[in-house]
């Protein structure tokens, strides 16, 4: 009989105070938060030479801006404020980024242009975005200073950024 009663109460329980509908109201907040990037401005967060990436937001900064000249530039970076395209129930992202090296007075030494493209489109939207870039040095540049800048372009919304960290080569 109290096995009984355990249940009934369980149920009625169940009844009259459902579990809430998460899903409905996160997937609110995901849509608000694209509205806001999609007013914001193009740009970048977290812009961070590195001696090790591992994932959004996973990096190892280096301490000084300082390479080896027969190392690599390890480079993370957020877009932030790529637009979002919605459509029949899927979502839209489209970028792509040059990489260009720059000498000690700000002249282009080598650029790669469209070095990256990120063109995802998904059921979920998709808020956090990271990416990784890399430069062999192999020795090739004398010891000084210099620049890496990156240009992110929005191909949906037609607009762009641009970023320059200097550092140094020993």
């Amino acid at each position: 009989m109290k096995r009984i009663l355990s249940i009934l109460l369980m149920f009625f329980a169940l009844i009259a105070f459902p579990p809430p509908v998460m899903g409905d109201e996160i997937l609110d907040l995901k849509e608000k938060i694209i509205d806001l990037q999609n007013r914001g401005n193009l740009g970048f967060q977290n812009f961070t030479l590195c001696s090790k990436i591992f994932g959004f937001g996973s990096y190892v900064p280096l301490e000084q801006p300082v390479m080896d000249k027969n190392g690599g530039l390890l480079v993370y970076y957020e877009p932030s404020n790529v637009y979002t395209s919605r459509k029949e129930g899927l979502y839209e992202i489209w970028y792509t980024q040059d990489m260009i090296l720059l000498d000690g007075k700000g002249e282009v030494i080598q650029e790669w242009k469209d070095i990256l493209e990120f063109h995802y489109t998904t059921r979920k939207p998709v808020l956090d975005l990271f990416a990784r870039n890399s430069l062999d040095l192999g020795g090739q540049l004398p010891p000084g200073t210099y620049g890496f800048k990156a240009v992110i372009k929005d191909k949906l919304a037609d607009r762009k950024a641009e970023h320059t960290v200097t550092f140094e080569i020993r």
